[in-house]
């Protein structure tokens, strides 16, 4: 199809446009300097859930510790590079996934290229922990329809292991193998054994080798009360629509497929993945948030090809103009920002030599990154984004808090 041609020249022009500007005008974004500076730690033989408190699984700072490992301070945009890499891997698969279930390159193409603009506009550009989720979904997609059921539940075990709401996903699964591959206990089983495996490593390595008390590994990994203290801040309907922005324009597409999700029972179960994975909004509407309900949306496109006709091509195009553009002026809002952080890292670095311990507050987190800053609670607190600190911890903690 010619217009799927010229389509896909024009969004890999873009795509490649708009990912060397957010490398270039890349700053450090708010929830960044938790993951990196845990990653730093645990490159420096700390323990997560032992040595550093963390609401967090801990699979994406294991990864990212490699970094500090192989490089020797560092720059930002490594893990930046890295987290294109998750990226990109997962529009492979999809492109794979796609190609395995009959569409042709050029529609592959065209949804591979797709997923990456909406997971770049969708806080993409900012380190986050949602795109390795769905490397993890997506990795568990093409195992499931290879019928390597345990290799299945073992990726889908590991999203778990990357941010907890990956267990969100065991839904949609258990309904496909059901459905899928016509239901058989010895598949069903294969799965759950796979899934158990990350499980059991995890509570190994945590409980029995590093003493880690479960009920504290629990009570760490179930937040603290941070959903609760979250989930109660007020959200106007403004708010959930900036959020909620590409998801919306993916949707739109979506609904010129003319699914029917009560005749096709794997599509059905697919819109029902998108739904739990929603779940997560209900406490903070962040735009990465709805990235984890992306492998579905696209899924679903894959599912419904017979329906990728020109009208569907019009609309996604269109869909991605806006995207793009979105993209585009996010890129262009904060192109500064990068150049005021390294100002401020060089003036504290007058009273804080690099690799102080200090604690940073507030915004100024990103000190922990650029001048190598040590937590001076790691046990206590960690990294904890609501943690306030008062005169009684000012007077025994240095401190660096903006509001």
């Amino acid at each position: 199809m010619r217009l799927l041609k010229i389509s896909n020249g024009l969004w890999g022009c873009v795509l490649s446009l708009l990912a060397a500007l957010s490398l270039i005008y890349a700053y450090i974004s708010f929830d960044a300097p938790y993951y990196l500076a845990i990653a730093r730690d645990i490159s420096n033989g700390l323990v997560p859930y032992k040595d550093i408190s963390s609401l967090y699984a801990p699979l994406m700072m294991y990864l990212n510790s490699l970094i500090f490992l192989f490089f020797e301070d560092p720059d930002y945009n490594y893990f930046l590079f890295f987290q294109y890499a998750i990226i990109f891997s997962s529009a492979g698969l999809l492109y794979l996934l796609a190609r395995k279930l009959n569409l042709n390159k050029q529609k592959s193409l065209f949804l591979s290229l797709f997923l990456i603009l909406a997971i770049l506009s969708s806080d993409g550009i900012n380190i986050n922990l949602e795109v390795y989720l769905i490397l993890c979904v997506f990795c568990s997609f093409w195992f499931l329809i290879n019928k390597h059921f345990f290799l299945a539940g073992a990726f889908l075990s590991l999203s778990v292991l990357v941010k907890q709401y990956g267990v969100f996903n065991f839904i949609p699964f258990f309904l496909l193998i059901f459905y899928y591959h016509n239901f058989n206990k010895k598949n069903l089983i294969k799965f759950l054994i796979g899934a158990s495996i990350p499980v059991i490593l995890f509570l190994i390595y945590y409980v029995f080798i590093n003493n880690v008390s479960f009920l504290e590994l629990l009570d760490q990994l179930s937040g603290r009360g941070y959903g609760q203290k979250n989930v109660s801040r007020s959200r106007s309907l403004f708010t959930w629509l900036v959020g909620s922005k590409v998801f919306l324009l993916l949707l739109l597409p979506l609904l010129f497929l003319k699914i029917k999700p009560f005749k096709d029972k794997i599509s059905g179960i697919l819109i029902l993945g998108i739904i739990v994975n929603l779940v997560p909004v209900l406490i903070q509407v962040f735009p990465h948030y709805f990235i984890i309900t992306f492998p579905y949306i696209f899924m679903l496109f894959v599912r419904n090809e017979r329906n990728i006709n020109k009208k569907f091509i019009y609309i996604s195009n269109i869909s991605l103009m806006v995207i793009c553009l979105l993209l585009f002026l996010r890129i262009f809002r904060y192109k500064d920002v990068y150049g005021e952080q390294l100002n401020n890292a060089e003036k504290y670095k007058n009273e804080y030599p690099e690799g102080s311990i200090v604690f940073l507050a507030g915004p100024i987190r990103y000190l922990y990154i650029l001048n190598d800053y040590q937590n001076p609670v790691l046990e206590q607190v960690g990294y904890d984004y609501s943690f306030q600190p008062d005169d009684e911890f000012r007077e025994n903690y240095e401190v660096i808090a903006l509001e």
